[in-house]
């Protein structure tokens, strides 16, 4: 667990105060979220819980600003993210927000390291830094020794690992974590696990996973429910 002290004394990094997001189906309102507020501190993780169809994942996108709340505000260090265009919330997400998902989501027509280096070269980082930052954290997380595989030759654990390390390699502030271990078996998501509390500690980020393992949970420095739209301890 992050070590990280007197996290409700220190001002939250990010902020999301009364996110609402409802949809429109067949001339009925689906209510998902109804009015989520949540801090988020500066190197601390945090695990969100709760039964299948709560609107976790909705949450973690509008968090990550891959969708947009139908209500409510995301402050990220007092500034209104929202109030970006969507080229604007682009840019921002590719250099603030870094994303694992369940399904790795790699393209399969790269090595490991090119993965890695996609959101830098996406972004016009120069190729040579990001060449040394992607090996860096491939020995991170103690998949150096696959740099050149291309993703079909790599197991799911090592594929997981890769999909990690590409999150980080821009420096984000948030790392949001969608059932990360979820299709790996208990070992190989333990080892996972640990990675991503080693990344969190290394570059004092900010970490929400959602995730139905309570063991892997508990061991974060909060655990929230999320249930029938609202956030609780």
């Amino acid at each position: 667990m992050n070590t990280s002290t007197n996290l409700q004394t220190t001002t939250a990094l990010f902020q999301a105060q009364g996110i609402e997001k409802y949809y429109e189906a067949g001339g009925q309102r689906i209510d998902v979220l109804g009015g989520v507020d949540l801090d988020l501190n500066q190197g601390e993780m945090v695990a969100i819980v709760g039964v299948s169809g709560t609107g976790k994942t909705t949450l973690l996108h509008i968090l990550g600003t891959l969708d947009r709340p139908t209500a409510g505000t995301l402050l990220h260090s007092g500034d209104n993210i929202f109030l970006k265009d969507n080229d604007q919330l682009a840019a921002y997400r590719n250099k603030t927000i870094g994303f694992v998902f369940q399904f790795h989501h790699l393209l399969p027509e790269f090595t490991a390291l090119e993965n890695v280096m996609m959101p830098g070269l996406i972004a016009g980082e120069d190729r040579s830094k990001l060449t040394g930052e992607a090996h860096d954290i491939l020995a991170r997380v103690e998949i150096g020794h696959r740099t050149t595989h291309k993703v079909g030759e790599l197991s799911g654990g090592e594929q997981q690992r890769v999909a990690l390390a590409r999150s980080v390699i821009m420096k984000p502030s948030l790392l949001l974590a969608d059932e990360p271990t979820g299709n790996l078996d208990s070992r190989t998501g333990g080892k996972v696990f640990e990675m991503l509390q080693e990344m969190s500690d290394s570059f004092s980020l900010t970490v929400v996973m959602v995730t139905h393992n309570m063991k892997l949970a508990k061991e974060m420095d909060r655990c929230l429910t999320l249930s029938d739209g609202k956030l609780s301890e």
